[in-house]
């Protein structure tokens, strides 16, 4: 049986969003050159992500880097490609990737309170985001 466990944080985008993990603990930008609008593919040369797709994974990094085109890129994904994360979780939200998530309706959450998301949430766990609660269910992968 897979262990469940619950986290806290701050609300950013309210909404349920649940998905398989992708994690990372670098910071990542959602401007169409680092994050395709089509595929949803991670770009960004020698970023861990590289080449994996964020389309409905539940996306867990440190911040926003670059441009604040990254808002409106992630609203194109997830408006017109479908390639947006289900849900974001980030350590500390920047207002580039925050204002993005609200405007595309994609919940997130950061500042989880039982400490560093990378160290609690592993790609691949299942993850649902109740960003109404400010609750993270993760269900380790088995």
């Amino acid at each position: 049986m897979s262990e469940t466990i619950t986290l806290h944080g701050h609300p950013i985008s309210k909404g349920v969003g649940e998905g398989e993990a992708l994690v990372c603990d670098k910071p990542l930008s959602f401007i169409a050159v680092g994050i395709s609008n089509e595929e949803g593919i991670v770009r960004i040369d020698k970023h861990p992500l590289n080449g994996q797709s964020i389309a409905g994974k539940v996306l867990i990094y440190d911040t926003d880097i670059f441009s604040t085109g990254g808002a409106l890129s992630i609203y194109t994904k997830k408006t017109v490609y479908d390639t947006a994360p289900a849900a974001v979780i980030w350590r500390k939200a920047h207002n580039i990737g925050a204002g993005g998530t609200i405007y595309a309706g994609v919940p997130s959450m950061d500042k989880i309170e039982e400490g560093l998301p990378w160290d609690l949430i592993s790609t691949g766990d299942w993850v649902k985001v109740d960003s109404e609660q400010g609750i993270v269910e993760v269900t380790k992968k088995s």
